[in-house]
């Protein structure tokens, strides 16, 4: 699975550690790459070892990755 970042058109990889998959929520598949999503103010500091919360842009529902 790879796509093109929301924000600035470049290749995400699904299985690279900084590039983000927004698909488990809605009907709709979001790639971004995380320096991205963190110069948008998308991702949140980790709040445990689960991970960090990610906000999708398009829909506003967050994600834990």
């Amino acid at each position: 699975m790879n796509g093109e970042c929301y924000f600035c058109r470049g290749i995400v990889l699904a299985g690279e550690a900084d590039d983000l998959v927004l698909d488990r929520h809605g009907d709709h598949r979001v790639y971004v790459h995380r320096e991205c999503a963190e110069g948008h103010g998308l991702v949140d500091e980790p709040t445990d070892e689960e991970g960090v919360a990610v906000t999708c842009p398009e829909c506003g529902v967050a994600e834990t990755h």
